[in-house]
């Protein structure tokens, strides 16, 4: 019988992942790289994505890490060319930059507001724009925007509008580009995550309140350990969803369930 998982493999292709300095992309660049991509580490914390790419490397597996603002036209100009110049093409994008300011949903500023929606929508929409001139080129390819559960339901008071807003966008930008590019071999998926630990989430888990009302508010009754978005990520990155596109797969405990 042939082995169902081989789906799930990434072997000889290249995958870009974004925002991997820290939290869920410090996490999804290796799990792509242990499933056998070649992987480009891009973030603002150039050192951050170096180490990172070093302990890839030293592993076993290919990688490099590239400086990058995805707020920046230019700098995901370059992103995509020296991925390209390093492993000639580009088969993945997780679209996972983003950004939450600390800030009280009742007194945003608008310049919080412009710069959360400048990162976590229009960042994504650079990179899945450059990125897909040379997956539509190829033929195929998968994008994967890292949306949130506060793109899908209120966030209890918990998130400012800017990431709430910014979120929802970015489920009705990932049907809109899956159905205008599905007929030339380019899949767009989302994954919405709960909580789970990461710098972004830290405050909250880490008080006696917070961590009260996550698991409260969950039917699973915690928050979501780090590994267990890594079958959805493969899954969506993969041959294993090649008939699935414009679908934001929620990993949340249950939490919108309710």
């Amino acid at each position: 019988m042939e082995d169902p998982t081989r789906a799930f493999r990434l072997d000889g292709r290249t995958a870009v992942v974004t925002g991997a300095s820290s939290g869920l992309g410090a996490r999804f660049a290796p799990t792509l790289a242990g499933a056998g991509a070649r992987v480009a580490l891009a973030a603002r914390r150039l050192d951050r994505v170096e180490e990172l790419a070093e302990q890839i490397r030293a592993g076993g597996g290919e990688a490099i890490a590239v400086r990058c603002d995805v707020t920046s036209d230019e700098d995901v100009r370059r992103l995509v060319a020296q991925v390209l110049d390093a492993f000639d093409r580009i088969d993945v994008l997780v679209n996972n930059a983003g950004v939450a300011p600390a800030e009280d949903a009742e007194i945003e500023t608008p310049e919080s507001f412009r710069r959360v929606v400048a990162v976590n929508l229009t960042g994504a929409y650079i990179c899945a724009r450059e990125v897909a001139l040379r997956m539509l080129a190829q033929g195929t390819g998968a994008i994967v925007n890292t949306a949130s559960i506060s793109g899908l339901v209120a966030g209890d008071g918990r998130d400012t509008p800017s990431y709430a807003a910014s979120k929802g966008a970015i489920v009705n930008l990932t049907r809109e580009l899956a159905v205008r590019w599905a007929r030339r071999g380019v899949r767009v998926n989302g994954l919405a995550p709960g909580y789970f630990p990461t710098e972004m989430t830290g405050e909250t888990l880490a008080s006696a309140e917070g961590a009260r009302f996550v698991a409260e508010r969950t039917p699973l009754a915690r928050p979501g350990r780090i590994e267990e978005l890594d079958g959805a990520l493969l899954f969506l990155c993969s041959d294993a969803s090649s008939y699935v596109t414009g679908h934001t797969l929620v990993v949340d405990g249950g939490w919108t369930a309710r």
